[in-house]
């Protein structure tokens, strides 16, 4: 007996919010700040309280509904989306200020066992100050990152400010950065998660689109038929006399040639294809009347 299921298809679900956006080249900009914020690891933390935290996976799609309590940062018309499991915050928090850190203890068959971090303990004032400024600091690295893509150059950053949220459920158009983090002195590990809004996912899809008026011109010009697209430089030979060697010999300044202002001749290269009228027009002569010749 065959059930329904089997002969069910399975379809692919497409999020709205991807289709007509070149959403396939986010995946090398994910990357880039990736690195970036690795960078900032080894720089701002790994080598200034000699920590060892690594990213071992990041993931950038489209942001789920969530209930997540994030901090939020203003920067010009868009927002910055931040949170950290506290795990993570803790490592740093005690690296940060000298804290003790937990001990390696010793089973009893003689193996280490990895410390391992309080995180029952109440939130304090510190804490929430340090959240805020690691927060600033990558909001900023992700606007300035995504400035960059605009402009190889960036003039100005926007000013970046922290206001605390609560938000449930995401707005559509955010994309959602998530880094998988680890730190093996402590053994944490956890997620950190940037939330970029709508407005500056706008801005960054604008920037990586490939220029199509560029695009379109250059396919344009090869539908066009061949006569259409081929160039030529057309010269116009006005009058032509002919006069005996000996006159031009004995000519002086002040000295006048009758000519008469006939049929001109229109030339490619040196060879002869139309003869024209010319007219004045404006104070400028202008050819009329081409004629093939025969």
């Amino acid at each position: 007996m065959t059930t329904k299921q089997s002969h069910a298809r399975t379809h692919i679900v497409i999020d709205p919010r991807t289709m007509g956006r070149p959403v396939h080249l986010l995946g090398g900009f994910a990357n880039v700040l990736r690195d970036e914020v690795t960078d900032f690891l080894r720089t701002r933390v790994n080598r200034r309280y000699k920590a060892s935290f690594q990213i071992d996976a990041a993931s950038f799609i489209a942001a789920p509904a969530d209930t997540q309590r994030w901090l939020t940062y203003s920067a010009g018309d868009g927002r910055i989306h931040f949170a950290i499991d506290r795990p993570l915050l803790l490592c740093l928090l005690r690296y940060r200020y000298g804290s003790v850190m937990p001990e390696v203890s010793t089973s009893t068959d003689g193996e280490n066992i990895p410390p391992s971090l309080p995180i029952d303990e109440p939130e304090t004032a510190t804490e929430e100050r340090l959240c805020a400024m690691l927060g600033q600091q990558l909001a900023e690295l992700t606007v300035r990152r995504i400035e960059s893509v605009q402009r190889p150059q960036p003039e100005t950053i926007p000013t970046i400010s922290f206001t605390e949220a609560a938000m449930h459920g995401s707005c559509d158009g955010d994309w959602l950065l998530r880094l998988s983090l680890s730190e093996s002195r402590c053994n944490v590990s956890g997620t950190l998660m940037l939330k970029i809004s709508a407005a500056w996912m706008t801005r960054l899809l604008q920037a990586l689109t490939p220029n199509r008026e560029r695009s379109r011109q250059k396919q344009m010009a090869a539908t066009k038929p061949f006569p259409a697209r081929l160039q030529l430089t057309l010269r116009a030979r006005l009058l032509e006399k002919e006069v005996p060697l000996a006159t031009l010999l004995d000519l002086r300044q002040g000295d006048v040639l009758p000519i008469s202002l006939g049929d001109a001749d229109v030339l490619i290269g040196d060879s002869r294809l139309f003869t024209a009228s010319i007219a004045e027009h404006h104070g400028k002569l202008c050819l009329t009347s081409l004629a093939d010749v025969d």
